[in-house]
Order: C-alpha cells, then structure tokens, then sequence
C-alpha cells in the first residue's frame, strides 16, 4: 500500500471478463481504501485492458468502474486507456503490435 500512495502515477492492468475488471483487480482497488483519507502522492492514474472480444464497448464498464474509483481521490484523475481486443491466449499480446505500440506510446508519454 505504500508504493501506490507514494507513487507519482498508476497503471492498473486487467483482463476483461464478462465486460468488466478481473476480481484480483476489483479487490486490489477495495484493499486500497484506506489511501483515501491519506497524503498520497498520485495524480494520474491509467488502464491497459485485454479481452478475447473486441470494440470500445467491451473495456466501457471496466474503465467505468476504474473512475468511479478515482474519483475517490480528490487529487487524482484517471488520464487513459489502452485496450486490447482478441487477445485470449497467454503471451498472446505481442502478437498484436498495435496494442503494444499504443501501451508504449502511452509509457512514454508519461
């Protein structure tokens, strides 16, 4: 808990299962809870997401609920998204190299 509070940013990643994010991610983010009324450090929080479906509206709910949680933080606001559509294997991301070249545009742009 206190990397994330001292950290500058934050990057969540999760898979998408059933159009939202995976229960590890969701128990992360509740676990957290006790940053709130603290003096963290972040500002700027992103999502990189993968789903074996593809199109906006399948990482929609997930990003959502990622906000509502940043929302929480006064100071914090959530900057972006990197999806990944049709990626249902393992390692089967870097066979899709224009969701890699987004997710390190977005890294260097940090």
């Amino acid at each position: 808990m206190e990397k994330v509070k001292n950290a500058d940013i934050i990057v969540f990643a999760t898979p998408i299962y059933y159009y939202e994010m995976s229960g590890q991610m969701k128990t992360l983010l509740d676990r957290l809870n006790p940053l709130y009324p603290t003096d963290y450090k972040f500002r700027k929080v992103y999502m990189l997401a993968t789903a074996a479906e593809d199109g906006d509206f399948v990482f929609e709910k997930a990003y959502s609920g990622l906000g509502s949680w940043v929302d929480c933080f006064e100071k914090a606001e959530l900057c972006g998204l990197v999806t990944g559509g049709e990626i249902d294997k393992p390692n089967d991301a870097q066979n899709h190299t224009d969701a890699v070249e987004r997710a390190y545009k977005m890294g260097k742009n940090l």
